[in-house]
């Protein structure tokens, strides 16, 4: 790999970085969001839930809000998702630097 394309790979990891940022940034604002709608949905199924044993109604609350707690999940897993390429882009782009500072040091030597 020459110096030309090691600058244009530099760049690249570059803006897949920054638009990895901002799928993240979006991903944890669904994420919040999601948890947010779950919380309140868990309080206000606690208060509505029919008389019975405590397993019963918390069988109850758990059916009623499974579909947020789905969206949660999902939610985090992208968020996961996003964290998880941004922490090997940057992984890339350090390799990358490295080989930079090689291919500076070499031609100082030369």
């Amino acid at each position: 790999m020459n110096l030309f394309e090691m600058t244009n790979e530099a760049e690249r990891f570059s803006r897949l970085l920054d638009s990895g940022i901002q799928v993240l940034s979006e991903a944890s604002k669904e994420s919040a969001e999601n948890e947010h709608a779950l919380r309140k949905a868990v309080a206000i199924a606690w208060v509505e839930a029919p008389k019975g044993t405590v397993p019963q109604r918390e069988a109850w609350v758990e059916s009623e809000t499974a579909d947020l707690k789905r969206a949660l999940d999902l939610a985090e897993g992208k968020r996961y998702t996003a964290l998880e390429a941004i922490r090997s882009r940057r992984a890339q782009l350090s390799m990358l630097q490295s080989l930079l500072a090689a291919h500076r040091a070499e031609v100082d030597l030369a």
